[in-house]
């Protein structure tokens, strides 16, 4: 056949290692019984090879043809291109490569809740692979009227302005939507007078997406041409990017939404506390919860880029702050949770989004719920408290290392004009009981007002419907908390009661049934 010239001449350009190799794997795959020599010189190691080849394509052997072709293509692609079409082999058979539109009209990046692209400001534009050589794209923009009062509307919320403009990029590898915002690990944004060093806009190492696209807004000018560069080196992956115009949404309209939409009910919690408690295969053990949020512990290798010490930094303002609006993922199976503000606050400046408890990645902040359990927990506790156990049944346990601090907590309360927590004083361990207890003392005497003394048992009172496991007595003690609503402002005081530390109180009857 007249292919078989055109194949003699390919193989020779290939190397005896590579002959070698084909022939091996042809032996093991194609032809174990009759087996190619090796032995020879190259030019008789290629014609036994053409040989063979001839013979296959004379039976027709197409599915042979086809595994023989690979072989050839995967031991030596750096020489060889072939392919099978039409009953014949290809020789330097390129292969058709996808065209990339110079003219993208549209990105989607991954969604990010505190920033919204609302309006494209320049073409999008690929970045391609640098190597060695310096690469960089440019992009021009001039704001309208429109876009001008956009950018200067007030902020109800807080000091920075809700709308912005911002630079994003990512890697590109054809496709369009879902990008995580990266940028080349060796570049420098210049942005008309002003530059960005690439330090400032690098991801966390090996970790697409754990940076912003970087504000523009200050540089940017409101009137004239605006011009950005984009520099880079060393890329073995292309880019694509663009300007935009975006809404910036507050961490505290995130904290609103999070208490008026995603709440996880107190009688929720309990009842997935008595499955598990149930469950015969399962010994539940008691839990103990910090009071502080643990997102003030996370800690990052990296700590010598400036970024990150930045942010160490600021995790140093937040830490020790004790939790305000306790959060956790929905798909944590522990009860222990973070701050709201902290945990939000932090993935506004590098968003990781990571449970600080379990590190269980969070893959939309939409998995976030108010935890009311442990909300009524943090309203009944002092705030000098760190930690408390909470057992199988429900049953919660404050453990106070230091009761002096209690003393201190109110003075300082005094110097800031607070008055979240009145003055108490306990015992090492006080135990607040969720459930109920037929054997209550129905006799015992309430008082508000009088002073605490240290055999008390502190009176932790929280409103809630009965759950599955509680059961209703005469003797009871309930005071209705405030709810989590979004305007819910500051707790009301709460009663110091007075009472036999043997006594148990039931907390959680309706206020219908104590007045039977």
């Amino acid at each position: 056949m007249s292919t078989l010239p055109l194949l003699q001449a390919d193989l020779k350009k290939a190397t005896v290692k590579e002959l070698v190799d084909c022939i091996k794997a042809i032996n093991k795959k194609i032809n174990p019984y009759q087996k190619i020599t090796l032995s020879g010189r190259k030019d008789e190691v290629v014609q036994r090879l053409v040989t063979f080849i001839d013979s296959l394509l004379e039976q027709n052997r197409e599915e042979t043809l086809v595994t023989l072709v690979r072989i050839v293509n995967e031991n030596a692609h750096k020489k060889l291109s072939w392919n099978y079409e039409n009953g014949d082999i290809v020789v330097n058979f390129v292969k058709p490569k996808r065209a990339v539109s110079s003219n993208i009209e549209n990105v989607e990046f991954v969604r990010n809740p505190f920033l919204k692209p609302m309006k494209r400001l320049t073409a999008i534009k690929i970045c391609p692979v640098a190597g060695q050589s310096r690469q960089s794209r440019t992009f021009s923009f001039t704001l309208t009227e429109e876009d001008r009062k956009l950018l200067a509307t007030n902020n109800t919320v807080d000091d920075r302005p809700p709308y912005q403009i911002r630079f994003y990029c990512a890697r590109y590898a054809g496709r369009t939507d879902k990008l995580e915002v990266e940028f080349p690990n060796i570049c420098e944004l210049k942005v008309n007078d002003n530059v960005i060093p690439g330090q400032n806009i690098r991801c966390l190492k090996g970790k697409p997406g754990t940076v912003n696209p970087p504000d523009l807004s200050v540089m940017s000018k409101k009137t004239a041409q605006n011009n950005l560069e984009l520099i880079y080196i060393n890329s073995s992956f292309p880019f694509i990017a663009s300007v935009y115009i975006v809404e910036r949404t507050p961490v505290q309209h995130l904290i609103d939404i999070l208490k008026k939409e995603r709440i996880l009910s107190k009688e929720e919690v309990l009842r997935r506390l008595q499955e598990v408690q149930e469950d015969a295969d399962i010994i539940m053990e008691s839990e103990t919860l910090s009071t502080k949020c643990p997102v003030s512990l996370i800690t990052y290798s990296e700590k010598k880029r400036k970024k990150e010490k930045k942010l160490t930094i600021l995790k140093k303002k937040l830490a020790f702050t004790r939790i305000v609006t306790p959060i956790r993922s929905k798909s944590c199976n522990h009860l222990q949770c973070f701050d709201a503000s902290t945990f939000l606050t932090m993935n506004e400046q590098t968003p990781t989004w990571s449970c600080p408890v379990c590190y269980r990645p969070i893959k939309s902040w939409e998995d976030l719920i108010v935890d009311e359990y442990f909300a009524q927990m943090l309203l009944n506790t002092p705030r000098h408290i760190d930690s408390v156990r909470v057992e199988p049944s429900g049953v919660v346990t404050i453990i106070d290392e230091n009761p002096d601090l209690a003393r201190q907590e109110e003075e300082d309360d005094e110097e800031e004009e607070e008055t979240d927590i009145p003055h108490v004083k306990t015992e090492p361990e006080v135990t607040i009981l969720l459930d109920d207890d037929d054997d209550d003392d129905e006799d015992a005497q309430v008082s508000y007002g009088s002073p605490y003394h240290a055999t008390d048992t502190i009176n932790i009172p929280i409103a809630v419907a009965p759950t599955p496991f509680e059961k209703p007595g005469p003797s009871c003690l309930r005071k209705s908390p405030p709810t989590l609503a979004a305007d819910a402002e500051a707790p009301p005081p709460r009663k110091r009661v007075k009472k036999k530390s043997a006594d148990v109180i039931d907390l959680t009857l309706d206020s219908d049934e104590d007045s039977t």
